[in-house]
This record gives structure tokens, sequence and C-alpha cells, in this order.
């Protein structure tokens, strides 16, 4: 079982932006971001497709989901700060069955997420600094626990 955890794309700066942060959108690299994501992704076969119900998160997923003929499931458990939960819902839908479950989210949660798995005893995980925006962290689960990471930087974007 695999977890395809997401940092959504590049979507400018928060202090440039005026207004409620979560309607911020994906810029120009971003999208290109987006259109990466889903060509690597689909060779992993996703089932299901999770993100925060921020603009940008749904937007890095939308060329994957719309490929893959899935919908996107909008969880609140991935939105900034909620790396608890976030942990928890990785835990969940990686217990479910078989097939990759993607779940996109944002820096702050990855980074906690980490530290969690970490501490849980993941065997590997490599340089828990990499969480560039349009990157991926692949998890593996067996015997109901994640035993290791690798890291997808972010795709090339021209």
């Amino acid at each position: 079982m695999l977890v395809l955890l997401v940092r959504h794309g590049h979507a400018g700066t928060k202090r440039h932006w005026r207004g409620d942060d979560s309607f911020r959108p994906l810029d120009a690299q971003g999208f290109a971001e987006a259109e990466g994501l889903a060509a690597s992704l689909a060779s992993f076969d996703p089932v299901r497709v999770l993100s925060s119900p921020y603009l940008r998160c749904v937007q890095t997923v939308t060329p994957l989901a719309e490929s893959l003929g899935l919908r996107i499931e909008r969880a609140q458990s991935l939105v900034p700060d909620a790396g608890a939960a976030a942990t928890l819902l990785a835990r969940e839908v990686s217990s479910e069955g078989n097939g990759a479950v993607v779940l996109c989210t944002h820096g702050e949660v990855i980074h906690e997420m980490q530290a969690r798995l970490v501490a849980d005893g993941i065997s590997s995980f490599g340089p828990t600094s990499l969480r560039e925006k349009g990157s991926v962290w692949v998890l593996d689960r067996h015997a109901g626990r994640f035993v290791g990471a690798r890291h997808i930087p972010p795709p090339t974007v021209r």
C-alpha cells in the first residue's frame, strides 16, 4: 500500500495575496507542476485522490484526478496545521485495501507528519527537509505500519 503525499504547487506568496488564503490559486509555475505531477503519479495507479480544500491543493491534483476519472475528495484533515489529523488520515486510507492513495496538503502539514512518522519508527525517510512545492513523498505501508519513504522532486517546469 502506498500513500503519495503531495505538497501543492507554487501559488505565489502569502504576503502578496489579499483575502482569504484558502482561495489563493496556483500561479503559472504551479499549474505546470500540476500537469507534470499528473504524468508522473499516474504510473502509481492511484485509486483515490484526497486534498486539502484550499484552492491551490485542489488545483494541484485536478489534472491527475481528471486523467484517472477520479473525483477529488476534500479533507479537512489536510488543511494547514492539521498534522496530527493528517497522519491519522494517512494511516486510515492506507489500511483500506490495495492501490495508491494521493493526499495533497501543505508544507507545514508534511513537516509535522514526517516528525510523527519518524517518532513512530519509520525505517527510512531520507532528508526530511525536502518539502518543495510540487514534490511528493511516497510512503510505503506494510503489515499495518509505514516502513519507508522516498522523495520525488517537483516536476521540471519549462
